[in-house]
């Protein structure tokens, strides 16, 4: 297991309501952070990676939105040692349902709903995005999603776990943990867990992809296919390509990029 990210605290001033559950294991529940001004211009879910397996809700790589007036919210998922996919998708869907139920109380606009995610949680992102009323991919939350922004994540869970599915003597791959079976055992159920497999002939909300060009966990590749298709069918799909960058290495989440993804949000919203 690589060294979990430092969590850093909120800034100064910021409310926050955390542990708001909506299942029975500790990892289904949501935490909501308000920003200090008080005025809320949208909000963001924000889904945390680690591979689907490590890490959590409270690992937040983005509290510079809260200075633009945007509500954060952590989002909590079971990992893959807990249950098998669909169940993260399930519990992300179920957690935006969770969220709905309590806007009313925290003054969320929630006609102004981003979806964000880093790595694993790049792959979540885009799927909630895409495939929120798949069935077998839990509730109808409702939400009509403004933005997606997905942060080097994987795109097609085929060509990812090949990089290492032919190498017998590996431990089974983070994509075989997640789905329960190999690839090649079942490569259906790959696919249909695969954002890839979502896009439709009718144009989706808008993406945003920021990616670096030597990422060696999931390359470039994966956010350069998914944006060419959304492209093809009308969605207003932008890719980052950051020069040089790796994976959940520090120019990845640089300021400029910072900027970039506060600038999507604004104009989504």
């Amino acid at each position: 297991m690589p060294p979990k990210r430092p969590d850093l605290p909120p800034p100064p001033g910021t409310r926050s309501f955390e542990d708001i559950a909506f299942g029975s294991h500790e990892r289904q529940a949501i935490d909501v952070h308000l920003p200090p001004s008080g005025k809320i211009n949208g909000v963001v879910a924000n889904i945390h990676g680690g591979s689907w397996q490590w890490l959590d809700r409270k690992v937040i790589a983005c509290w510079d939105l809260l200075d633009h007036g945007f509500a954060i919210v952590g989002m909590g998922y079971r990992m893959s040692d807990h249950a098998v996919f669909p169940a993260q998708i399930c519990d992300i869907n179920a957690g935006l349902a969770k969220l709905v139920q309590i806007a009313p109380d925290l003054d969320l606009p929630m006609d102004r709903v981003a979806v964000m995610g880093l790595s694993a949680g790049g792959h979540l992102a885009a799927l909630a995005g895409l495939a929120c009323d798949q069935p077998g991919f839990g509730p109808s939350h409702g939400i009509d999603i403004k933005g997606v922004i997905d942060i080097y994540g994987p795109s097609d869970l085929i060509t990812l776990d090949g990089q290492w599915s032919n190498d017998p003597t590996r431990p089974p791959s983070a994509v075989t943990k997640l789905l329960g079976t190999s690839v090649t055992a079942d490569p259906h159920h790959a696919y249909r867990a695969s954002p890839v497999a979502h896009v439709t002939d009718q144009p989706a909300m808008p993406f945003l992809f920021i990616h670096g060009d030597e990422d060696t966990v999931v390359p470039l590749s994966h956010s350069l296919v998914l944006h060419a298709q959304l492209t093809a069918n009308g969605t207003a799909s932008f890719l980052k390509v950051i020069k040089g960058g790796g994976h959940a290495t520090p120019d990845m989440h640089a300021p400029p990029v910072q900027e970039m993804i506060a600038k999507f949000l604004k104009k989504v919203f």
